[in-house]
């Protein structure tokens, strides 16, 4: 009898402890954000990274996407993955680049996704799941979107094959 009460405790602990982790992960990912966004780039505004994504949607918002393209490379290159998934969609569309360039947009989000961001990954599922970006390829585009549900995009889960 004593086995089995170690055994429930030691599993009410072990399940404490990984939820525990599990929100020692996300606040660790908010906190790395927040230093990255403060983080010194003297190419942006304000010489930060929080200033290159201010002004991109600033521009984006003013319809000047050349400026935006440029602005979301710069926090794009400075590690910012939300920047470099939003970079994939302008030259998957097209807009403030010479072309619209799907494979410049694959690797893009594939970037963010590798960087941690949900959308990313959903977004380079859809590319392998229709074949228009990269090669289709129903493995990968699973996987990819276990990984984007995974992390939180809803769009993702609701994609998942049953």
């Amino acid at each position: 009898m004593r086995r089995v009460w170690v055994l429930a405790l030691l599993s009410v602990v072990s399940g404490a402890c990984s939820q525990e982790k599990s929100t020692a992960g996300k606040d660790n990912k908010a906190a790395e954000q927040q230093a990255l966004l403060a983080r010194q780039d003297d190419k942006c505004p304000g010489a930060t990274v929080k200033g290159c994504l201010d002004a991109a949607a600033e521009a984006e918002k003013k319809g000047d996407a050349p400026r935006a393209v440029e602005l979301y490379t710069q926090a794009c290159d400075a590690g910012f993955a939300r920047a470099c998934v939003t970079l994939g969609t302008f030259h998957w569309q097209g807009r403030g680049v010479p072309a619209a360039d799907p494979a410049r947009a694959y690797l893009l989000y594939m970037r963010g996704c590798e960087a941690g961001d949900a959308a990313g990954c959903f977004s380079a599922a859809i590319c392998h799941r229709t074949g228009t970006c990269a090669e289709k390829n129903d493995a990968r585009a699973t996987e990819l979107l276990r990984r984007a549900c995974d992390g939180g995009d809803k769009r993702a889960c609701a994609n998942l094959p049953r």
